[in-house]
């Protein structure tokens, strides 16, 4: 898509994403991964597969929770059945945090991320409505190409205008 003569092109992922991305292997220890992250100054990291596609970010809360003490559930008990009132879901996610080994295990799943011609409004709009740190930016088969974060975006928004 060219920009009409005297208009600037919109801005996309492509042109404002960092392409030189700090990330970890899904194999890399948890150790390894809170010391790359904390050195990177950044607040979230890619996992990428050997084949370097994109299976999981991993931020700094998924550190800290990793560390915290886990909680167990609330349950009620009533003719030999177990009845949760609340948190098996948030328990067992404490519990997978907490036994992880790997960036992979630690990593969420399945991260939201950003292709070469998504709009930086679009880009804004999924990392405020998600609370997230960092796009990372893939191809078609979810290779990484690069990342797009919140000071990207910033930088983005008051070029712009």
């Amino acid at each position: 898509m060219t920009a009409a003569p005297g208009t600037a092109a919109p801005k996309t992922a492509a042109t404002i994403m960092t392409r030189e991305v700090v990330y970890v292997a899904e194999g890399d220890d948890v150790q390894v991964v809170a010391k790359r992250l904390l050195e990177s100054g950044h607040h979230s990291l890619p996992v990428l597969d050997q084949d370097g596609r994109v299976v999981g970010m991993i931020g700094e809360r998924d550190l800290i929770d990793a560390h915290r003490q886990i909680h167990l559930p609330t349950v009620l008990s009533l003719l030999d059945s177990v009845i949760p009132i609340s948190g098996w879901r948030e328990y067992e996610e404490e519990l997978r945090k907490a036994t992880a080994v790997t960036a992979l295990q630690l990593a969420t799943p399945k991260p939201e991320v950003a292709h070469l011609g998504d709009s930086v409004e679009s880009l804004a709009d999924r990392i405020l409505k998600r609370n997230l740190h960092a796009l990372p930016v893939v191809d078609d088969g979810g290779h990484l190409l690069g990342i797009v974060s919140r000071s990207d975006i910033l930088r983005a928004l008051i070029q712009g205008s």
